[in-house]
């Protein structure tokens, strides 16, 4: 069944014969006939080449990719509990959100040691399995940090104005340092219950980023502990 659908591609949950297993299948329906295609095409493709390397349980397993003359696929692993995002619509508990945010941490320490960006790290981004262990996924955006690549050119504009790092936002070059960014504001709002910057549209969010100074986290949540504030901030 179809999962969800966007402008390039779109996701389905299907059962694998091959795994034995349901999986979810990331299906890219476009001939990469124009130049914007074709960056879309290899960025889909980048998306596989990047996460098959990695075998951590912090990171999506990808199970198999295919390409034909119209389409390519992707066949990952399927999450039972759904994503962070869905999950902190009610408040998080404490243990939990700890646990959580200590497991994306080894996520990034591993990307970041192969020289990987995720790029759009945010809650939707964060997946969950029925044991309570969570996965990175979509890394789309992501790119080698030694890759001088045309895919991502600098001053375009990627990612979710929300976790977006200042860096982002104005389009300029970003290393490992915004994806720490994007997860700061991330265990911000799964600490919190809302993200440190909100507004009524997604220039106004953006902008904040820019030139605004977060609640202090431990204004909003005394019962954490200082250290633990002092390192959300500090990301």
């Amino acid at each position: 069944k179809q999962l969800a659908a966007g402008g390039h591609s779109q996701v389905f949950l299907a059962e694998s014969e091959k795994v034995g297993e349901l999986v979810v299948l990331k299906v890219f329906r476009e001939v990469p006939d124009k130049v914007e295609a074709h960056n879309t095409f290899n960025r889909f493709l980048q998306e596989y080449e990047l996460v098959s390397r990695m075998r951590h349980p912090n990171v999506v397993r990808i199970h198999d990719l295919g390409i034909a003359d119209d389409h390519a696929y992707i066949a990952m692993e399927y999450f039972a509990g759904g994503d962070l995002r869905s999950k902190m619509r009610e408040p998080v508990p404490m243990a939990e959100a700890l646990r959580l945010v200590a497991q994306i941490a080894r996520a990034l320490g591993v990307i970041h040691g192969v020289g990987v960006l995720h790029r759009d790290l945010k809650p939707g981004n964060v997946m969950l399995r029925a044991d309570g262990t969570c996965a990175l996924i979509d890394f789309g955006l992501a790119k080698l940090l030694a890759l001088e690549s045309e895919m991502t050119d600098t001053g375009q504009i990627f990612g979710t104005p929300y976790y977006m790092s200042p860096e982002q936002v104005e389009g300029r070059a970003v290393d490992h340092r915004s994806d720490i960014y994007s997860f700061g504001v991330t265990s911000y709002h799964m600490l919190a219950g809302h993200p440190p910057f909100d507004g009524p549209t997604a220039l106004n969010v953006a902008v904040q980023h820019l030139k605004t100074e977060p609640k202090r986290l431990e204004a909003a949540c005394p019962q954490l502990p200082e250290g633990l504030c002092r390192i959300v901030h500090r990301m």
